[in-house]
């Protein structure tokens, strides 16, 4: 069940169960990063209970209660239904074509304008940094050989501090005074041993071979303004029956035998040459690194 994630970001689910006025434990886990939240609610006489869930990120959301598992994807729409209705019936006929719009956009755009809550495993380099390839806006946790060594939440608690640079492409320690970035691991001769002192010196920073999960927070905290009009040009094609793809994309046109050829990007786009034109620079051709 799809959940829109609007103002004033009060969400809160209908679960069916099978008694009312019956007390149930049920288990909320967020399944971005495995997180759980539990807790008791009581149904009401018609055996429904309600159940809220945290809105600050695009996630899904799997409910366990009376035995039974729910799915729920949390989701902020690009064109926020209640602004362009009146009535409760053009409010959810304006919803559903949001939702096939905003599905077609992410068929293009393949990771969409959300913002979530992102796990990602790595290795220490033996810098001072851990590059990112996502689009991270916020640092929230960092766990080194599955310990936990940094939690934004709790600063104090921790010995170190981390965040991320200033250009938001890395993971750094954060220091309060001057700091010369590496541009590398360092290269360290292996020294012999000694039965009086240990020889070595290692710069602590992200050594090699440790293991790594950040959890951060990446995307879009809000859907950019073009991105919003190409959802509305889309809904309007969709509501007024313009998404015919044989009026686009002719490349050539016979009058005698009405041969038509289509360009291949009649299978490529949105149906809407402007909307294609507005997402050609949110579309990336590469989407993970790695090597070929």
């Amino acid at each position: 069940m799809e959940v829109l994630r609007t103002p004033p970001y009060n969400l809160s689910v209908d679960v069916a169960v099978s008694e009312p006025t019956t007390p149930y434990e049920y288990t909320i886990t967020d399944m971005s990063d495995n997180s759980t939240i539990s807790g008791t609610r009581s149904s009401n006489s018609n055996s429904i209970v309600s159940i809220t869930l945290e809105s600050k990120y695009d996630t899904q959301y799997l409910v366990l209660i009376d035995d039974e598992e729910h799915f729920f994807d949390v989701v902020r729409p690009y064109v926020d239904p209640k602004t362009k209705g009146a009535t409760a019936s053009e409010i959810t006929d304006y919803a559903k074509n949001e939702e096939l719009a905003r599905a077609i956009i992410d068929s293009v755009v393949i990771e969409g304008f959300y913002y979530q809550k992102r796990i990602i495993q790595t290795t220490g380099l033996g810098a001072d940094y851990i590059p990112l390839w996502v689009d991270a806006k916020k640092l929230s946790r960092i766990y080194e050989n599955n310990v936990l060594v940094y939690d934004a939440e709790n600063e104090e608690l921790y010995e170190k501090a981390y965040g991320l640079s200033d250009d938001k492409t890395s993971i750094v320690e954060v220091y309060p005074d001057i700091i010369n970035r590496r541009e590398g691991a360092s290269n360290y001769l292996p020294a012999a041993s000694s039965d009086m002192i240990d020889l070595k010196y290692v710069y602590k920073g992200f050594p090699k071979t440790f293991d790594y999960t950040l959890v951060v927070e990446h995307g879009y905290k809000r859907v950019p303004n073009d991105i919003v009009r190409a959802t509305e040009l889309l809904i309007e094609d969709i509501s007024c029956g313009k998404l015919d793809y044989y009026k686009r994309y002719i490349a050539d046109y016979n009058t005698d035998q009405f041969k038509i050829k289509f360009d291949n990007k009649v299978f490529e786009g949105t149906g809407n040459i402007l909307v294609d034109k507005i997402l050609s620079k949110y579309a990336k051709s590469i989407r993970h690194l790695g090597v070929l």
